[in-house]
């Protein structure tokens, strides 16, 4: 656990008088994990605000409740929040509470209530705020000063980043600021949308050929970002146009998770960006290795036909080497990241 971490929630919870066994602190304490600049952790935010804006509620003396919509209006207006939805409020809280402490309903965060127009509402859970004998208002109080320090801390994060891409002036400046996204434990979207950068450009130097009907046409290739990082978009962080290949983002080796990924699109071929040192046959080799362990020869060649190409950060610091030979190539790469990451942090949102 990092010192920064440890300093800004152990610290709010002694001042509260919050038992550090509690399922309050321990949540807290697991979905803030990013808040370490370079931890690997996404930086999901809709249950912590959806936990929020409950705990705010009580603390307001609001407890009855308030309407779905009122709460879903007051996280989107938290910061990064305009692009949430209305899954941590419908399950997504209570399930994964449920799913990490195996507690009774009782204690899940978000409770049903009902207002007296007969409105959908929900209230947080008195038991939880209550666990250990914590006083309850102490409680909400802790929650709602925890996430509003997190925030100021991955925020300060990333325009700290943010700051540095802005200020490199030199090409060998901002290479050298790209790199850091190939570190072990750089942040997983930073790491997405240097990848993204690199392959547009590419991909962006290569044309193809399309004959119709006698009519020759040449076509350049063109990369797309399909979303977010933590998007619910089927598991496709690029395409590539005319072309129409899949492309998945990841950091890990877990055949599975390949496996699942064919499996969302209907097995259609798909490339993957992976961050690793190993070559794109190595790749192969280890999934392929590990997939034998459970599944049979005939099961796994089925998907092991369905990658398309793989690119580690081999093929990515190759392509940065080539970039840096052309000043245009570097400021455009430049251009291409800072827009994504203003665009991935909520800074273009309106």
């Amino acid at each position: 656990m990092s010192s920064n971490k440890i300093n800004f929630l152990e610290a709010i919870a002694d001042n509260y008088g919050i038992d550090r066994n509690s399922v309050v602190f321990k949540y807290i304490e697991r979905k803030t994990r990013a808040s370490e600049r370079g931890s690997k952790a996404r930086r999901s935010l809709g249950n912590l605000y959806a936990l929020y804006v409950l705990a705010e509620d009580y603390i307001n003396e609001n407890f009855e409740g308030s309407s779905f919509t009122d709460l879903m209006q007051r996280m989107k207006a938290m910061p990064f929040g305009s692009k949430l939805q209305n899954h941590p409020l419908d399950n997504r809280l209570n399930d994964e509470v449920k799913r990490q402490f195996n507690v009774s309903d009782n204690m899940l965060p978000v409770q049903p209530a009902n207002l007296e127009d007969g409105r959908k509402a929900r209230k947080i859970s008195i038991d939880l705020l209550a666990e250990h004998n914590m006083n309850p208002g102490s409680s909400a109080s802790f929650i709602v000063d925890s996430i509003d320090s997190y925030i100021t801390i991955i925020d300060d994060n990333q325009t700290a980043y943010l700051n540095e891409i802005e200020a490199a002036n030199t090409d060998a400046e901002v290479a050298e600021v790209i790199a850091e996204a190939f570190k072990y434990n750089s942040d997983a979207r930073l790491f997405e949308i240097i990848s993204f950068g690199l392959l547009y450009l590419h991909f962006v130097k290569m044309n193809i050929r399309f004959s119709m009907d006698g009519a020759e046409t040449l076509q350049q290739l063109t990369l797309y970002r399909t979303g977010r990082t933590n998007a619910n978009d089927g598991g496709i962080d690029f395409v590539l146009k005319p072309l129409g290949n899949f492309f998945q983002v990841t950091e890990t080796l877990d055949f599975k998770k390949y496996f699942l990924d064919f499996d969302k699109v209907n097995r259609f071929p798909m490339s993957f960006v992976i961050k690793t040192d190993l070559t794109p046959e190595e790749v192969r080799n280890q999934i392929k290795k590990d997939a034998l362990q459970q599944y049979s020869t005939q099961q796994v060649e089925i998907y092991m036909k369905l990658f398309d190409e793989i690119y580690t950060l081999n093929e990515l610091r190759s392509i940065l080497e080539e970039v840096k030979m052309s000043t245009h190539s570097v400021s455009t790469l430049k251009e291409i990241v800072v827009r994504c990451f203003k665009l991935e942090y909520g800074l273009l949102d309106e």
